[in-house]
């Protein structure tokens, strides 16, 4: 497993090598581990993607910030999984960094315990959405008149979508980009396209964060089962 830090605050190098180094030999035993840290994006982008498996990206870094940073590091490590870090958490800003295509949002405020448990799940290719984000956007939006109960959820998922879109929904639950989708399934990027926007219609959910949160949530409540 080799790690690449992206942070320009290098008393956090230290500490975020002492806390990956363990979860990764733990989950990813059989993989060497190395570990990374520059801080910047120009620095970052002269690894060659092949010699990375994991990017944890600062929201704020000296030469592109937010967004704008993480569509240069999914540009460049495009099958890559990217995983932003931030001080700053709000709802929207979570929102629109997974819907931007992060494998995750973990905030620099969580405690030690919080920061391990977070990126153990970031270890084991899921994207990780922070607790409270899923329970205030599922407390705050809008339900439709026919939507499921969470406990019915799985249930749905099992018999109602095919096995191609639940092959997609599983990968898109990983954090998995569309090219890499497309390529693991050999269809087409339309294709995939496709079956997650039907997918997202079938559950509710008005786009890939939506539906997130909904399969977050019957995870959460022991309604539906890890993919």
């Amino acid at each position: 497993m080799k790690v690449l830090l992206v942070d320009d605050h290098e008393i956090v190098w230290n500490g975020t090598r002492r806390l990956m180094e363990p979860l990764a030999r733990e989950l990813h035993p059989d993989d060497e581990f190395a570990f990374h840290a520059v801080r910047d994006v120009a620095a970052a982008c002269r690894f060659a993607p092949s010699s990375i498996d994991l990017v944890l990206l600062d929201y704020h870094l000296p030469d592109r910030s937010g967004l704008a940073a993480l569509a240069a590091i999914k540009a460049h490590f495009e099958a890559v999984p990217v995983c932003m870090q931030s001080a700053e958490v709000s709802p929207q800003r979570v929102r629109e960094i997974i819907e931007a295509g992060a494998a995750g949002f973990v905030p620099k405020s969580y405690s030690l315990n919080e920061m391990e448990a977070a990126l153990r799940v970031v270890l084991r290719h899921r994207i990780y959405l922070p607790a409270e984000f899923v329970l205030a956007d599922d407390a705050c939006r809008t339900r439709g008149p026919d939507e499921l109960e969470r406990e019915d959820l799985a249930g749905f998922i099992r018999s109602e979508l095919s096995p191609r879109q639940r092959q997609v929904l599983a990968l898109a639950m990983r954090g998995t980009p569309v090219k890499l989708i497309a390529r693991q399934l050999s269809i087409a990027e339309g294709t995939v396209k496709v079956h997650l926007s039907m997918v997202y219609r079938a559950l509710g959910a008005r786009n890939r964060t939506d539906a997130l949160c909904r399969v977050f949530d019957a995870q959460a409540t022991g309604a539906l089962e890890r993919p």
